[in-house]
């Protein structure tokens, strides 16, 4: 399988642009039709985290939740065919985030492809890779045993934050199948057979909404500067894509030293002990992301020549 690259540089757009793909994105998040409260709650706080920018998305939020914008109207803002991809590209990922769309969220990928005017044939390889990386097999590696818990998680965690420097917009999708396979190892070293859809449950119980992070992830590249790190060929700097990597690898650290203790417990922790301990550990991660720099780099090059196939075929 053949790694997308995005067509055009993020720096690029206007704020007209940025504003309506942001706002497709919000409007993908919620067309499931069952979007869990927590998931809500969650999306809220990262568009409050991103307020005060030149795009104000906490107002986006707000107008997507209460006023229910016009696709149509909304892609009419999208001027170059470019700008029109990426949106669509994104809105995908965003569908994708916890599993293969759903009939609500099928019907409103097909509205936003007729509303970009984009013929099926240019939108079916990005639909067919997203599906791809949405029901990545969940297994336990051969590798498993070889190690121990903590050198795979930190293992996983080099990887989502290495993901941050590669240029395909299907790179943000592909953390939250990394992180999926991990609780799954996780569970398994201990005995626990789990599935796709516990481990989804899991990771949203400890705030970390699968949807909400592939939207926290697009939005923190289009508002805060981070086009040109993922434009091209490695085209940018470490430096410039620091918070995501920060987040990436801080959010992958945060779910497998929690999935290790809760499962270390028996499950017997509740949820509100698991949202109460992931904040801390997110900290902690994001901060021990900086010790990684040199090997967050490396790993970035070389997903960069294997493409994200490789995940597919696990590489981790």
């Amino acid at each position: 399988m053949q790694p997308i690259v995005l067509s055009i540089d993020m720096n690029t757009l206007t704020t007209s642009e940025t504003e309506a793909i942001l706002t497709l994105c919000l409007i993908a998040s919620f067309a499931d039709g069952d979007k869990h409260e927590r998931e809500r709650q969650q999306l809220k706080k990262i568009t409050d985290s991103l307020a005060g920018g030149e795009v104000d998305v906490t107002a986006l939020y707000q107008e997507v939740l209460l006023n229910k914008p016009d696709i149509t109207t909304v892609a009419a803002r999208l001027l170059t065919p470019g700008a029109r991809h990426l949106a669509y590209e994104m809105a995908v990922c965003v569908c994708d985030a916890d599993e293969v769309c759903n009939a609500n969220e099928q019907q409103f990928l097909d509205e936003l492809r007729t509303a970009l005017a984009l013929p099926a044939t240019s939108t079916q390889p990005f639909d067919d890779e997203a599906t791809a990386l949405a029901t990545i097999t969940v297994t336990s590696s051969a590798h498993t045993h070889t190690g121990e818990a903590d050198a795979m998680i930190l293992r996983y965690a080099i990887v989502c934050g290495a993901l941050e420097l590669l240029p395909q917009s299907m790179a943000t999708l592909a953390i939250i199948p990394m992180q999926t396979k991990m609780v799954y190892r996780i569970g398994s070293q201990r005995g626990v057979a789990l599935d796709r859809k516990s481990i989804v449950e899991f990771m949203a119980a400890a705030g970390l909404g699968t949807a909400s992070q592939v939207f926290e992830g697009f939005a923190r590249r289009l508002t805060k500067g981070l086009g040109k790190t993922v434009a091209g060929k490695m085209g940018g700097k470490i430096g410039d894509a620091v918070g995501g990597i920060a987040m990436s690898f801080g959010a992958t650290y945060a779910i497998g030293q929690l999935a290790k203790l809760y499962y270390d417990s028996g499950r017997s922790l509740n949820m509100e002990t698991l949202k109460a301990k992931f904040p801390p550990l997110l900290e902690e991660g994001k901060t021990l992301a900086g010790t990684y720099t040199a090997q967050i780099t490396q790993q970035s090059q070389q997903l960069q020549g294997a493409g994200l196939g490789s995940l597919l075929k696990g590489a981790i």
